[in-house]
């Protein structure tokens, strides 16, 4: 299994922007072959900073994603 936990901080006027383009990449990725999990998460104490945690059932399922 391969895990990533990734930090994005956006800018206070792209927050909204931001969610509906990771609502795209999130329904797109948890269709994808050998994805077991891609959560988006928002900071309840710093709204402009969310948190990417995704798992994949190996390295041929990640390439897979990167190329996506």
């Amino acid at each position: 299994m391969h895990v990533t936990l990734v930090e994005i901080n956006v800018h206070e006027d792209k927050i909204d922007e931001f969610i509906e383009v990771f609502r795209q990449n999130h329904l797109g990725s948890v269709q994808e072959e050998g994805n077991l999990r891609f959560d988006v998460l928002q900071d309840p104490e710093v709204n402009s900073r969310f948190y990417i945690y995704e798992a994949y059932k190996d390295e041929d399922a990640v390439a897979f994603h990167k190329t996506t």
